[in-house]
């Protein structure tokens, strides 16, 4: 249980079925949660919302999107060159387009090439629907300079997605071997909820099974924000980290190999250990083996998180790549040369990074959490951290609420 203390009381929350596992990673951080974090760091995931509108409606959606194009919002494109210009000017690279369902949007290919020529590191999250449907768009937007294509995708079962409101496999499979095809990077994301949580092995598999293209996979708990009401029976982070060790044996994987995020500060890259933990395996010709085999991870991140604040090339990407050399296992520097010639070549090995979200524990707020949060909505406020965006009410300036209430998202 966790406590809350604020002016307007104090009350408990369930933060986790599992209090040994939560605490283990908790001592698994390389800086405790409770000291504050000594420099500001980067928001390392932006987020910009260019439309409030979707396709389908879901009755369990995250962003409360509409189908009624009454209620549609689309954001101009002079407003989405705002803010992502004020995600540069903060020293920003990467850019989530989000919704919504952004390819929704009228002028998404113009959006995409004036975000790539502005040297941003352009992603978009879609139900994948519209792209399997048309998938000539997909290879559009590859071309106007779009890098990375993230597809929710919850289940490989017709039952359980008809009881999620998204019944669309073969779109979404059609969007990833189109992307996969036209050089695009993919990403899954899958939200955990009681319909589909014993099929996160599934999941895990078609993930590792559809190539390299295929770079992460997020797992995503349940959050009580927009249409999802939480009733206590959907699993939190600690029941899907099990899951996911179970499913995940038959290629190595253990309690050892999922981690909070690392700290580094040249990338200005840090999570609080309650948000987010992640997983790494590698694609060989062999099969998967995970990241901390070749790799000391404990050891590297706490290299990571004693680099310098500084910015510059040697900063950023050599004194980091040193600390991944000293941190190769004993015996495993001619593995470690493999790997790292096979991932330059790009075709016979590749990551795939396992990540498990907790929204779920958005409500549950606290000032260490927030202080280590690096990711934000660039919204008609300036940017507002994830967590507060979503659970803030709309006196809150940026929250989602706010946005709707002035016409904006």
């Amino acid at each position: 249980m966790g406590v809350i203390h604020c002016p307007a009381g104090v009350w408990q929350r369930t933060i986790s079925t599992d209090a040994d596992l939560f605490l283990a990673i908790r001592a698994k951080a390389e800086r405790p949660p409770e000291n504050h974090p000594p420099y500001r760091p980067l928001f390392t995931l932006n987020y910009i919302s260019v439309t409030n509108a979707c396709n389908i409606r879901c009755p369990m959606c995250g962003a409360a999107a509409v189908t009624d194009a009454g209620k549609a919002v689309f954001l101009e494109r002079a407003e989405i060159m705002r803010r992502a210009r004020q995600v540069k000017a903060d020293g920003g690279r990467y850019l989530v387009l989000f919704g919504g369902e952004p390819t929704l949007h009228p002028d998404l290919s113009e959006i995409v090439g004036e975000l790539s020529a502005m040297g941003l590191y352009v992603i978009i999250i879609t139900n994948g629907v519209r792209l399997g449907r048309e998938p000539e768009r997909i290879r559009e937007l590859k071309r106007r300079g779009l890098s990375k294509l993230t597809i929710q995708f919850d289940s490989l079962r017709s039952a359980t997605l008809k009881q999620l409101g998204r019944d669309f496999l073969p779109e979404k499979t059609t969007a990833i071997n189109v992307a996969t095809a036209a050089g695009l990077s993919v990403g899954l994301v899958c939200m955990v909820t009681s319909l589909n949580a014993a099929e996160i092995g599934e999941v895990m598999d078609y993930a590792v099974e559809s190539g390299h293209a295929v770079k992460t996979l997020i797992f995503a708990c349940a959050a009580d924000v927009g249409r999802v009401e939480l009733d206590g029976t959907h699993p939190d982070r600690e029941m899907v980290i099990r899951t996911i060790i179970a499913a995940g044996e038959r290629h190595g994987l253990c309690a050892d190999d999922i981690l909070p995020l690392p700290i580094c500060p040249p990338w200005g890259l840090q999570a609080h250990p309650d948000c987010a933990v992640y997983a790494i395996l590698l694609r060989t010709p062999r099969g998967m083996i995970p990241l901390g085999r070749v790799l000391d991870m404990p050891q590297l991140h706490a290299r990571l998180a004693r680099c310098p604040q500084r910015n510059g090339f040697f900063y950023r990407h050599l004194v980091p790549g040193w600390h991944m050399l000293r941190s190769i296992r004993k015996g495993k520097g001619w593995m470690a040369l493999r790997l790292l010639i096979g991932l330059i070549r790009g075709t016979r090995y590749s990551f795939l990074n396992i990540g498990i979200d907790n929204p779920g524990n958005a409500p549950f707020l606290d000032e260490e959490r927030l202080a280590c949060c690096s990711s934000a909505f660039y919204t008609s406020q300036g940017p507002v951290k994830t967590c507060l965006h979503f659970c803030m009410d709309a006196n809150f300036p940026g929250s989602k609420a706010y946005e709707e209430t002035h016409g904006s998202c």
